[in-house]
């Protein structure tokens, strides 16, 4: 079965390496925002038998539908809705390349696009963006927010020349460097107004009977979490109403009950104006360090200028914290 999946890989990419265009993936990319074929075309600049005809040379070409045809107009099928996404990838890419060429053309700096994980934002950027204007006057910036899956996806698609995500987890492709950047952990706070707040060196099992806001699905930090409740020996509790979100965290805890597991980075802000404090761990809960995620090959002096502003001293003044991992993550 592998060797078949294989043969079909290889000549898919031929077929779309040789005969692929940009009209094509334009097109695919402006269909997954239309509703119609005839809308997708006026987006295009194309008549409608135009963009039909281009349908029919791809989906001819890959040998398998994209789109199903239905009365009210065009439904994308997964491989329609995975061919829309890597069109818009490339056509990301393309922009970016004429936006630089056309930098350099006039002797000025390529603009940089990062992507970073809210983590990142909230404690690296943040903080950072007055001396990246003053530093950087001149250079066009651009910063999304993104997961840890879309922050290297980005990067290797070139949509990004820089992610700021956690240390991951495999070893990376030698295409790509890391540099940690920021120390990390998962700490407990709550409303000042919540009891344990007033303790020191709370056991972990002490607080299994509190309702939790937690991250959840396949974050790290939800795995880091549920880890270090198993080994604690509870599975905690979730609050009826929760969220992760930076804006709500004051909300989901404000009936003083609610204890909230998140990461320093995100929490830094809130513990500094006391709006919430944090319930003091015998056991610190570690997480991998933030950090620049980078081409190995990357030339731009901009992207090192990023990077070196984040440097900031006593970011890393000692070792990360061994943070447990699944076996299974």
């Amino acid at each position: 079965m592998s060797e078949a999946l294989e043969i079909k890989a290889d000549v898919l990419k031929e077929r779309m390496t040789a005969r692929l265009r940009l009209r094509h993936l334009r097109l695919l990319a402006a269909l997954s925002r239309c509703s119609t074929l005839a809308e997708a075309a006026q987006e295009v600049g194309v008549t409608q038998p135009a963009a039909s005809q281009a349908l029919r040379e791809i989906e001819n070409l890959l040998e398998m539908p994209l789109f199903e045809r239905h009365a009210r107009g065009l439904r994308a099928t997964e491989a329609g809705r995975l061919m829309a996404e890597q069109s818009d990838h490339v056509l990301s890419s393309v922009h970016y390349a004429a936006q630089a060429l056309a930098a350099s053309a006039f002797g000025f700096q390529r603009p940089l696009q990062v992507s970073a994980i809210p983590a990142a934002l909230s404690s690296l950027v943040r903080p950072a963006m007055p001396q990246l204007r003053q530093r950087l006057a001149g250079v066009k910036l651009s910063f999304s927010e993104c997961t840890p899956a879309e922050a290297q996806t980005w990067l290797q698609a070139g949509t990004a020349q820089l992610a700021l995500v956690r240390q991951p987890q495999q070893e990376l492709d030698k295409r790509l460097s890391f540099i940690p950047l920021l120390e990390d952990a998962l700490l407990v706070a709550a409303s000042p107004q919540h009891p344990a707040t007033q303790r020191q060196n709370v056991k972990l099992e002490e607080l299994a009977a509190q309702p939790w806001s937690m991250p959840v699905g396949a974050m790290r930090t939800a795995q880091i979490f549920q880890s270090a409740c198993r080994d604690a020996g509870f599975v905690p509790i979730r609050a009826d109403v929760q969220s992760m979100s930076t804006e709500l965290l004051l909300s989901v805890t404000a009936d003083a009950q609610t204890l909230v597991a998140a990461p320093r980075s995100i929490l830094s802000a809130w513990l500094s104006s006391g709006e919430l404090k944090e319930i003091k761990l015998r056991q610190p809960i570690g997480l991998p360090p933030l950090g620049a995620l980078f081409h190995a090959h990357e030339t731009s002096q901009v992207v090192q200028d990023v990077i070196q502003i984040f440097k900031v001293p006593g970011n890393l003044s000692r070792p990360p914290p061994a943070a447990p991992i699944p076996q299974n993550s």
